[in-house]
């Protein structure tokens, strides 16, 4: 699928390394079973992507300048305003496997929205008009995972056993949209996120594809329209 760009945005490119319909992967057992190291997460940062945007008129951002987020599989934004503001924000850039994606984010003035994509690098947000209002894109908590996934097993802290996080399962819409979840599926863990402490689980996840023969390990294709 071709990259769509707005005008006025640094262009580059990225190699696409999704495989559609994708069986086996060398790090999952034959019980669909993977262990993910995710390093030691930062602390999120709200304007981490995006720092007081203003929404006084219709513009595109470039983001290409941001640095990708250092989470292996990406991580997911938040987006909050600075007063009252109901405007769809529209964030493109790229996941772990080089896909291109668009989310469309729908504001809920100043009460932080949470982003149900896991990005790694950005290209540019796009924004409708709204008075002097300003937007923030952060870092979120949900951390993105290598493969369409079913299951938390358990996780450890410092290679310490804790309580499994928050799954939230990959997101069958096919094709998927602007709003849809993350086709991998996103992860909470227990261990909150210091930049020191290296976070570990283990999952099982899923190669199975649809009627149309869709899906796979690295799950649905990401949206990009």
């Amino acid at each position: 699928m071709p990259n769509v760009m707005p005008i006025g945005v640094t262009t580059f490119r990225q190699t696409n390394n999704y495989c559609p319909a994708c069986m086996y992967a060398a790090d999952v057992n034959y019980n669909g079973e993977t262990r993910c190291n995710f390093g030691a997460p930062a602390v999120a940062v709200a304007t981490l992507v995006a720092n007081a945007v203003s929404m006084a008129a219709v513009a595109v951002t470039d983001l290409s300048g941001v640095a990708q987020f250092p989470e292996p599989w990406g991580r997911n934004v938040t987006i909050v305003a600075s007063g009252a503001y109901a405007g769809v924000v529209t964030l493109r850039g790229y996941d772990y496997l080089g896909q291109p994606i668009r989310e469309d984010l729908t504001c809920n003035g100043a009460t932080p929205v949470l982003g149900k994509k896991a990005f790694k690098s950005f290209i540019s947000m796009t924004s409708p008009t709204t008075g002097a209002v300003t937007v923030n894109i952060g870092n979120g908590a949900q951390l993105g995972l290598p493969y369409k996934t079913l299951r938390a097993q358990f996780e450890t802290a410092n290679g310490v056993a804790v309580a499994a996080g928050t799954l939230t399962q990959g997101a069958l819409t096919d094709p998927a949209t602007a709003t849809t979840g993350d086709p991998r599926g996103t992860y909470a863990p227990t261990t909150a996120f210091d930049g020191t402490t290296v976070i570990t689980a283990s999952f099982d996840c899923a190669n199975d594809v649809n009627a149309a023969n869709h899906g796979g390990l690295h799950g649905i294709q990401q949206f990009n329209g």
